[in-house]
């Protein structure tokens, strides 16, 4: 399990555990209060640690309410230090906050150019909730898109790279997903330029794709 491997990692010295900002999602379905409480035991004993740096809900079902306040003990117990959602409207956020004790730190979509996700952000940004973004960089074939290929010439940066800056320059928390170290540089390198407002307004205005719930 990756889970076990990363706390055999740094239980060897390979990385201290202080190098990793851990992230741990619940499964929802089917779980409750007890089995979330148990979920989350359960990592911490995989992982070889005593805290998750964040913790959220893996998708919106009915049950949100309940495990989120295992979510909250965790919280309260100092086995996480941050917790929020993930695939989250903000009608299901506000449901949600209507019984929580803790409002979510983060909320984690998909979201990238062609998914601008407008009303989400800014309702998030608007009532203090972080946004991530998974599926930074959207399909493969958005790094070869004509619009974002061109804006990287321009700044002598990929249309990956380009994506990424986007998404910083509005606020998001993003994390480009990658197993090649040659790519993870290159995410990396996106803080030594600044996107024009009209090369932002030019991404924003890329035709949109419809956001279909595949779970519930």
């Amino acid at each position: 399990m990756p889970d076990m491997a990363l706390g055999e990692a740094y239980a060897e010295g390979l990385v201290t555990r202080e190098d990793i900002f851990l992230v741990y999602k619940v499964w929802p379905k089917n779980s409750n209060f007890k089995r979330t409480q148990n979920v989350i035991k359960n990592a911490l004993k995989e992982l070889n640690t005593t805290y998750l740096d964040f913790v959220s809900i893996q998708w919106p079902l009915k049950n949100n309410t309940d495990i989120y306040r295992a979510l909250e003990w965790a919280y309260d117990e100092g086995m996480a230090r941050a917790i929020g959602v993930s695939n989250f409207k903000p009608s299901e956020i506000q449901e949600l906050i209507t019984t929580a004790r803790i409002k979510p730190s983060i909320n984690h979509i998909r979201i990238h150019p062609g998914l601008n996700q407008d009303e989400t952000v800014d309702w998030c940004l608007g009532n203090g909730i972080a946004v991530g973004g998974w599926s930074p960089l959207g399909t493969g074939s958005l790094v070869k898109d004509p619009t974002l290929v061109g804006i990287g010439e321009r700044y002598n940066k990929s249309a990956a790279q380009v994506m990424i800056r986007w998404q910083i320059q509005r606020g998001l928390i993003v994390i480009p997903k990658s197993t090649k170290l040659q790519r993870i540089v290159e995410n990396f390198n996106v803080f030594d330029f600044e996107l024009r407002e009209e090369d932002m307004k030019a991404i924003h205005d890329m035709p949109q794709i419809t956001l279909i719930d595949f779970w519930g």
